[in-house]
């Protein structure tokens, strides 16, 4: 099975009704704040953001740092700054690099804040979007710098519907969005880790066929991973559930809560941590 015996593709109406909005409220932005995924620190940022973004100050987050050997997320560090952009990894519920961040985009207040009053104005607060591809972090990261559970999240994409500020502090208001991602996946291979991961909804693709996806592709790109996850390589799904005793009635294998599970696993961190491409 292949990726071309069904496209991955999703584009909900409310992504592409807040990505025209956002292009509307970047006059209003003064810095951005773009999260990506450790497991895929390139390919979780699309080129059309540059484009969109322009000139505007922006601060890289590599966030679910966690969920990342330690080498390549450094090389995802070096990536960015590289390119010459402010970066920070982020494990958000281990409170990691969440002041780290902070800094930064104080640094940023204190250079509006000079700037502002050589032109004879008040100091304002530093207004700041958050943004990123679906279900990578950009509400659990407000809240966070709240301190503080007030922001609807899930482990779904697109729960953010809808654009919307929130008051930080004194020197800091954050424009929280629903994920940016483009209207047409081209790349099918990067489409197919999107969804290993959780950044496109579980309806872009069946279960089942996403998990045999995944488990063909963890074998031919990350050979030794399988038989380190599972203690077998190759591994299959029916292999899978058999292990873990997702029997039907008749004794076969449940495939689609064994493709749920193993994604599951797979996204959480219960299986052994990965980076998805080269850096």
């Amino acid at each position: 099975m292949t990726t071309e015996d069904r496209l991955i593709q999703w584009y909900p109406g409310h992504i592409a009704k807040a990505q025209r909005q956002l292009k509307e409220k970047l006059t209003l932005v003064d810095c951005v704040v773009e999260l990506v995924d450790a497991r895929l620190p390139k390919s979780s940022h699309f080129p059309f953001v540059d484009e969109l973004l322009g000139q505007k100050p922006r601060i890289m987050a590599i966030n679910k740092s966690d969920l990342a050997p330690q080498e390549s997320l450094e090389a995802a560090l070096a990536y960015w700054r590289e390119k010459g952009f402010p970066t920070v990894a982020l494990n958000i519920p281990g409170r990691e690099g969440v002041q780290e961040l902070r800094k930064e985009l104080g640094l940023y207040h204190a250079a509006l804040s000079a700037k502002m009053k050589q032109r004879g104005r008040i100091p304002r607060k530093l207004r700041t979007l958050i943004m990123g591809l679906p279900n990578v972090g950009k509400s659990t990261l407000i809240n966070a710098l709240i301190n503080k559970r007030s922001m609807k999240v899930g482990d779904k994409p697109g729960v953010t519907k809808s654009m919307q500020w929130v008051s930080i502090a004194k020197d800091l208001e954050l424009l929280d969005s629903p994920g940016v991602i483009p209207p047409k996946l081209e790349d099918q291979h990067v489409a197919l880790k999107l969804a290993l991961i959780g950044s496109v909804s579980e309806h872009s693709a069946p279960p089942v066929q996403l998990a045999e996806l995944g488990l063909q592709l963890l074998h031919t790109e990350f050979p030794g991973y399988l038989q380190k996850a599972f203690g077998q390589e190759p591994i299959y799904l029916p292999e899978i559930g058999r292990q873990r005793n997702f029997l039907q009635k008749g004794g076969e294998i449940d495939l689609d809560r064994t493709a749920i599970s193993f994604l599951s696993d797979l996204r959480s961190g219960k299986l052994p941590v990965l980076c998805l491409e080269k850096i």
